[in-house]
């Protein structure tokens, strides 16, 4: 695990064509798989799609998916489609599926920016100053998110013509992947996935942007990942907002993202 005990429980990993990625938890016994719950990996579509997974030496989990969306010219670029991030994946004290990046990306960490404290009115969206927007990981903890929408606009350009929404909406309880102004490649969506807060329970989002590739976990319970293709050569902005009132980010650290394979 990266984060509980061993469970005893099985996972089924599957996809619906139509639908993408999926899963079941249950128990394997008499030959048979039993299945306790049901969950989905993407909501409006099959953009996370064919998922791996393998158990590793420390007993980890770990499972890797197609990002999948069919931009024009494949046949000409030779190639379709990309891996996410690895991701481990555990079981709650509630019987429902945990997830998380692979402790192993940590590694590729650089040059750490931190904000303590920082207040950001509704309606206005607080650049965050000297990151490099196309190639980066966040980390946010906001302890009392009382307004409506609370979250970040990536690959977003100056004025605002491109940008990248992902943001926790507080009363349909969901975290939303908005692309549908992320360019004029791609799927231009807007993907919700069921997720609520506990009482008195901090939001915590993790987000990667690799070039195209975005993605966001929220408090190890839920996580979406798409592909993007901004046009601009400005659209590397990273933008905290709040919308339906005020919010304190408690905790904003970004890293610039090395290359995995440097040489």
């Amino acid at each position: 695990r990266e984060g509980g005990a061993a469970s005893g429980k099985h996972l089924l990993l599957f996809i619906s064509h139509n639908k993408g990625c999926q899963y079941y938890v249950g128990d394997y016994r008499d030959n048979h798989f039993h299945p306790d719950n049901h969950g989905r990996m993407t909501w409006v579509d099959n953009t996370y799609f064919a998922p791996e997974a393998l158990i590793d030496g420390k007993g980890r989990q770990i499972m890797w998916a197609w990002l999948t969306d069919n931009p024009s010219g494949e046949k000409q670029k030779g190639w379709s489609g990309v891996y996410g991030l690895p991701r481990t994946l555990w079981l709650g004290d509630d019987g429902t599926l945990r997830m998380a990046p692979v402790q192993e990306l940590e590694a590729l960490r650089e040059n750490e920016e931190t904000w303590q404290g920082m207040t950001v009115e509704d309606d206005k969206p607080h650049r965050l100053s000297g990151v490099q927007g196309d190639s980066c990981e966040l980390m946010a903890e906001i302890k009392s998110p009382a307004a409506k929408r609370i979250g970040f606009k990536v690959r977003a350009s100056d004025g605002g013509e491109e940008e990248t929404l992902i943001y926790y909406d507080s009363e349909a309880k969901e975290l939303v992947f908005d692309s549908s102004r992320s360019g004029k490649e791609g799927r231009p969506v807007v993907e919700r996935a069921p997720f609520r807060l506990r009482d008195d329970e901090p939001l915590v989002l993790r987000i990667f942007v690799d070039k195209s590739i975005v993605e966001v976990y929220a408090n190890e319970r839920q996580a979406i990942g798409r592909r993007v293709y901004p046009t601009r050569d400005d659209s590397l902005c990273v933008i905290a907002f709040s919308e339906g009132g005020s919010t304190i980010f408690d905790t904003v650290k970004v890293w610039r993202m090395a290359p995995s394979q440097p040489f």
